[in-house]
């Protein structure tokens, strides 16, 4: 088939190589600026499609007359496409004879939208589900062509789920694309009614805040699903930012009262540091600090007496003490002049 693509994404590179090494002619890619997590860049795009023989452009609007034509012009008869970033018009996708197909890491009609599977990790979800479907105008909504299932637990990171991606997007593209060209696979339409779906809004770094009164459950959940490749979930230890990348539910063997964010217990064997939560105890294994680089959290914290957490009051004392000192120097230095 004559294939187009559009996104980003170290998986539909990996699916446009895969796509054109079974048979396929890649006719045009279009990408658009990576994110940080991403492996692959818009020139890695670029060098691809050079070596591939196709066209190319970088943007984030699909919709552009100039783009329509190029679509025109290469014949495609299909289109792949990963996290392309804005909406695509009807008048695009009805350019290709078996649609546009989107590869989608939520259930889908359940999960629609942004961070999808990191928003999964957070609500507690048993399971990601890898969703390729026919584009609509309407977001995520057009028929589903093929899924498969990424099961969840308490001891998995959204690094995992990536490497599932990694794993299964391009040989699911190749499977609908070859299902599609023989009539072995027939779309099934997602149900209309609004309410059987659940929309999903991106998540920024700032997210990544631990709010220390939150149950312990739910601190680890946000650890795994901030974890690399993304920025981590974090605090301030003595008004350091600290970045937790591996922490984990568990107990105190006695009754305790404590504020939420104190160092209880470091285990030097283990190399975990536990900490008072809202609602149990948060194991810290793996931190980092820009001091201490990343290692087990236990030689990074190594006193029991602290808390984490920004002490807002005191940083503002600081603060104001030292404007008032600069204040003072300025008034000093500038005495007597005209």
């Amino acid at each position: 088939m004559r294939v187009a693509a559009f996104g980003r994404t170290q998986w539909l590179y990996a699916s446009i190589r895969a796509a054109a090494a079974r048979g396929h002619q890649i006719v045009l890619i279009g990408t658009c600026p990576a994110a940080p997590e991403y492996q692959v860049t818009e020139e890695d795009f670029a060098r691809l499609a050079q070596d591939l023989g196709c066209g190319y452009f970088c943007d984030t609007n699909l919709n552009r007359p100039e783009y329509i034509r190029m679509v025109q012009d290469s014949k495609a008869e299909i289109a792949i496409s990963v996290n392309w970033l804005t909406l695509i018009d009807q008048r695009m996708l009805d350019q290709f004879e078996h649609g546009m197909i989107n590869a989608h890491a939520g259930d889908l009609p359940r999960f629609r939208g942004n961070a999808v599977p990191n928003w999964a990790i957070l609500v507690g979800e048993k399971k990601v589900v890898l969703s390729l479907h026919q584009m609509a105008a309407e977001l995520d909504a057009g028929p589903i062509l093929l899924q498969r299932n990424f099961p969840l637990t308490r001891d998995t990171y959204i690094q995992d789920v990536y490497r599932f991606l990694e794993q299964n997007i391009p040989e699911m593209f190749l499977e609908v694309l070859e299902g599609l060209a023989n009539s072995s696979i027939i779309p099934r339409r997602q149900p209309s009614d609004p309410s059987v779906s659940l929309r999903c809004f991106p998540r920024l770094q700032r997210d990544g805040l631990i709010d220390w009164t939150l149950p312990a459950e739910e601190i680890a959940r946000l650890v795994r699903a901030s974890s690399r490749p993304f920025a981590g979930a974090y605090s301030f230890l003595s008004s350091e930012k600290i970045i937790v990348w591996q922490a984990r539910p568990d107990k105190l063997p006695y009754r305790h009262l404590g504020v939420p964010g104190q160092v209880v217990q470091i285990r030097h064997k283990t190399g975990e540091v536990l900490v008072l939560t809202g609602d149990g105890v948060l194991a810290i294994e793996q931190a980092e600090t820009r001091e201490e680089g990343c290692r087990p959290a236990a030689e990074i914290v190594r006193s029991a007496r602290v808390r984490f957490g920004m002490d807002i009051t005191g940083e503002l004392t600081v603060l104001s003490t030292r404007v008032k000192e600069l204040e003072e120097k300025i008034r000093r230095l500038t005495k007597g002049r005209p």
